[in-house]
């Protein structure tokens, strides 16, 4: 499977060189297609382009032989005598190819015995060469066009390779499970028993901690640590409970991963570090960092002390995390981006995307391991409360009648609508969030259930690394926040990117959402307009659009991403009896056009966007990645290229056809 997975990849590379290809000899056909005119131009891929340049190459022998200017001198000396013949021979080989040149358009001089019209047809075997290269141009294009209807499209192979990783998943969590059955059979005895008496000493290690651990216990455990070593390939522990845990020997361990590394400072991965050969650092720089125990002041204090300013900057303490300090210290070629997100629903990610990260991220969510409260419903939803913020005795902020309402939606998703998948509450500030744990605690029948679904409250720090099916946000931004609390939103960016993507379902957002779109915090006013723009277009995908439909391409929301392409595709579409959609919102995409027939519905796409400028890879990738995901959701996708609008309007349309009468 794997293999094939690998072909499918290569046979994407290679559509992505056919279409280039096409594109390029498109541009080079352009002049040709207007000289040649439509009917021209679409029969140059069925003519004999060759026979017809050995007919021109007879023509203008014949006509170098019935002109005086290129004979020979002795010719010359006797050309009132040879003059008649040349010239019928020329009207000969005229003659005999007119019916050929006919079929490409050009219609030949006839010569008549003493008449002087070699040089008329010079003209116009010279006009026939220059045709005959637009031939070659415009017959170039098409036959390439022919390969590329001929190749499997994106959609099908976006098909098969999702059907094939889903076949690599299962089989791998079968192989996996296989192995954990397997493995202990393949233990001897004796380390069956050192196992054994490893598990016993580290409970007494973890038990007693490391102050109180008595020498034999920790000599104990060492030993037991290197008999069973080759036994437990791979540890999981955090940068602080290593110590006296793992031996501090070097390169103990091939590799050291250090996770969530944009939270972890430098101190604390160095005896982590001595114990490896190689490390792998993975973080996040858009999301939380390490919280200093020491002052930036004296910091900076101890760097002047002992003259590490100039040299060591980039290792302060209180600034710099694992992370920033090893992006810092590699090459360009060692740094891997992650850009498939496969945590959250495209809604719920796509306002990040955006805002953080310059839109790098690639959704590959499976949709299906999502367990969302309602498919219907888009992946973030705002319930708007119009609350009143005050600041409480110990500082930050408060909205009580937000944090009332946050739990009615608890008890709406739990109670009311038998939600079963996780669900945590995350806010910026310590007491909103111990207001909301207190009321929700206050409600019992609430309570109970949410226990049963690894419910949580917190603040964005406590939730770095974790994730639940549903995430409710409680900004608190409403009239009356305090200038410090904004102030420190505003500063706290990274706490805000925290918080709305930990939810793998849907977000919900509990607040203000006329007070968050006006504030001063910049990302959480885009925010809110965000979330209100998701509701309207679910609001538009739902009215009734065949009633506004007509043979013109109608209004639409955004008219500026409609090529002429697309408007004459509608037109074609409509005269053939098919009324097609268009700018139909699904998620975060805005397909093209969409048709409904029964109970099945076809995404179609036209390539005009893209139209004359390279297809990448990449760009390639994100297709495929798409049309996954409206596979998921039960649509089925077809593509059409501008040159097949063009230049094969026909199969466009047949292939629609075949589709509603369920033949393709």
């Amino acid at each position: 499977m794997v293999s094939e997975l690998r072909g499918l990849i290569e046979e994407s590379r290679r559509l992505v060189e056919t279409r280039n290809q096409v594109d390029q000899c498109e541009r080079e056909a352009e002049g040709a297609r207007q000289r040649l005119g439509a009917e021209l131009f679409a029969k140059s891929i069925n003519l004999d382009i060759a026979r017809l340049e050995s007919r021109v190459s007879e023509l203008k022998g014949a006509c170098a032989r019935a002109d005086k200017g290129q004979a020979k001198p002795i010719e010359r000396l006797i050309w009132p005598l040879i003059k008649g013949a040349r010239l019928q021979s020329l009207d000969t080989s005229i003659r005999t190819h007119e019916a050929s040149f006919r079929e490409i358009a050009v219609i030949l001089p006839r010569v008549e015995i003493g008449a002087l019209h070699v040089a008329r047809i010079y003209q116009v075997v010279e006009e026939i060469g220059n045709r005959l290269g637009d031939l070659k141009l415009s017959a170039k294009y098409l036959t390439a066009l022919n390969g590329l209807s001929r190749v499997r499209s994106l959609e099908e192979i976006a098909r098969l390779e999702s059907d094939i990783q889903s076949q690599i998943a299962r089989q791998s969590e079968m192989m996996w499970k296989l192995w954990l059955r397997i493995k202990p059979s393949s233990i001897s005895a004796s380390e069956r028993r050192n196992l054994s008496k490893y598990s016993m000493v580290l409970q007494m290690v973890l038990e007693a901690g490391e102050e109180k651990l008595s020498t034999e216990v920790r000599r104990k455990y060492k030993e037991l640590l290197r008999d069973v070593s080759h036994l437990l390939p791979c540890w999981a522990v955090t940068s602080l409970s290593a110590r006296g845990r793992i031996p501090l020997e070097p390169a103990l361990f091939d590799v050291v991963v250090f996770d969530e590394a944009s939270q972890c400072d430098i101190a604390s991965a160095l005896p982590l570090l001595f114990r490896a050969r190689a490390v792998v650092v993975i973080g996040d720089e858009k999301q939380l960092k390490h919280i200093s125990a020491i002052p930036k002041g004296k910091d900076q204090a101890l760097l002047e002390k002992y003259g590490l300013l100039d040299d060591y900057p980039d290792w302060i303490f209180s600034y710099q995390s694992l992370f920033g300090l090893a992006k810092s210290l590699i090459r360009g070629g060692d740094v891997v981006s992650l850009v498939d997100h496969h945590r959250s629903h495209s809604d719920i990610i796509s306002f990040s995307n955006k805002e953080f990260y310059d839109e790098s991220l690639r959704v590959a969510t499976r949709y299906d391991d999502l367990k969302s409260p309602n498919r219907q419903e888009p992946g973030v939803r705002w319930v708007d409360v119009r609350g009143a913020v005050r600041r409480p005795p110990t500082g930050s902020a408060v909205n009580e009648l937000e944090a009332k309402a946050v739990v009615q939606e608890l008890r709406s998703l739990v109670l009311d609508r038998g939600y079963s998948g996780s669900i945590g509450v995350v806010t910026p500030f310590t007491p909103q969030r111990n207001l909301i744990l207190e009321l929700s605690r206050e409600d019992r029948e609430l309570s109970v259930e949410l226990d049963r679904r690894s419910f949580m409250v917190q603040t964005v720090h406590q939730f770095q690394g974790d994730e639940r099916d549903v995430m409710l946000f409680s900004p608190v931004v409403a009239k009356g926040t305090p200038s410090g609390a904004l102030g420190f939103l505003s500063s706290n960016s990274n706490l805000f990117n925290v918080a709305v993507t930990r939810a793998r379902a849907q977000l919900i957002v509990v607040g203000d959402l006329a007070e968050c779109g006006a504030c001063e915090v910049g990302y959480l006013s885009r925010f809110a307009k965000y979330a209100a723009s998701l509701q309207e277009e679910r609001l538009l995908a739902d009215r009734d659009v065949f009633t506004t439909l007509g043979a013109d391409y109608p209004t639409v929301a955004k008219p500026e991403l409609v090529s002429d392409w697309e408007r004459e595709f509608y037109r074609l579409a409509f005269s053939s009896g098919i009324c097609l959609i268009p700018q139909y919102p699904v998620e975060k995409y805005l397909v093209d056009f969409l048709l409904i027939h029964d109970d099945r519905r076809l995404v179609i796409e036209i390539d005009g966007e893209r139209y004359h400028r390279a297809w990448t890879g990449e760009l390639c990738r994100r297709d495929l990645m798409r049309n996954q995901r409206l596979f998921e959701l039960g649509y089925d996708v077809v593509r059409f290229w501008v040159y097949e609008v063009r230049d094969k309007p026909d199969e466009c349309i047949s292939k629609l056809q075949d589709w509603m009468s369920r033949r393709l």
